[in-house]
């Protein structure tokens, strides 16, 4: 892998309190930094998640015919065989982010079979640009999948694998393999990983506080009172 894997222990910690896609973009918008991916990406197997890990990538394009019609064609299999990520002995610390710039609504970029594959290779979920199928082998999982719509067609002859392990573009949201992605009810925020330890180290420190003001809150205590005295919400 061409970047650097954050410590398990931070990741960990960080999984183990389920801090939430609120803080973490709050975090973000101070540092003028990071994402949010279209709420139109949800988790399709499950109705509730949490996931923290790091990105990596595949990227989608559109097949387009060669020069010369009469040439023979690349084979559909070797086209997005690719998508398979056969470099990687283990997803561990990782979730697979698949996409292609606009919502590829009308294919799906993986199914049963693959993502059961992924989480028999560790990956901590499954994240696509669009579609994906075979949702009741999905509800098998263990890991969430996050996908636009389920659909019963497939990518063969209309997409192709680019490259693995650099970016995506899912809609808007450019990921880069190392990023940090967080996913939860609210939504899926990607955070760039120059900026990821600092934000996790920084959201111990906020969920701290705010699940302080939730206690006294709870006990009575005027918000815009605790407000004044944290500067959170």
């Amino acid at each position: 892998m061409q970047f650097e894997l954050l410590p398990p222990q931070l990741l960990a910690e960080f999984k183990s309190k389920k801090i939430s896609t609120s803080t973490v973009i709050d975090i973000l918008d101070g540092l003028n930094a990071g994402n949010a991916l279209t709420p139109e990406i949800h988790a399709i197997n499950m109705s509730e998640h949490y996931l923290v890990a790091q990105a990596y990538t595949v990227c989608w394009k559109m097949v387009r015919k060669g020069s010369n019609i009469l040439h023979s064609q690349p084979s559909t299999w070797s086209q997005v065989s690719p998508f398979l990520v056969p470099e990687l002995q283990s997803g561990a610390g990782l979730v697979y982010v698949a996409g292609a710039g606009p919502l590829i609504t009308d294919a799906a970029l993986a199914g049963g079979m693959s993502c059961t594959y992924f989480e028999q290779l560790g990956f901590a979920g499954v994240i696509l640009g669009g579609a994906v199928r075979d949702l009741r082998e999905l509800k098998l999982l263990a890991m969430p999948v996050l996908a636009s719509n389920p659909i019963p067609t497939d990518t063969q002859g209309a997409y192709w694998v680019a490259e693995t392990g650099t970016q995506c573009l899912i809609a808007q949201v450019r990921v880069q393999s190392g990023d940090l992605i967080v996913s939860d009810i609210n939504g899926t925020v990607v955070v760039p990983l120059m900026l990821a330890e600092r934000l996790l180290q920084q959201a111990l420190a906020i969920d701290s506080t705010e699940n302080a003001m939730l206690d006294q809150i709870r006990q009575g205590a005027r918000l815009p009172e605790l407000i004044n005295m944290t500067g959170r919400i």
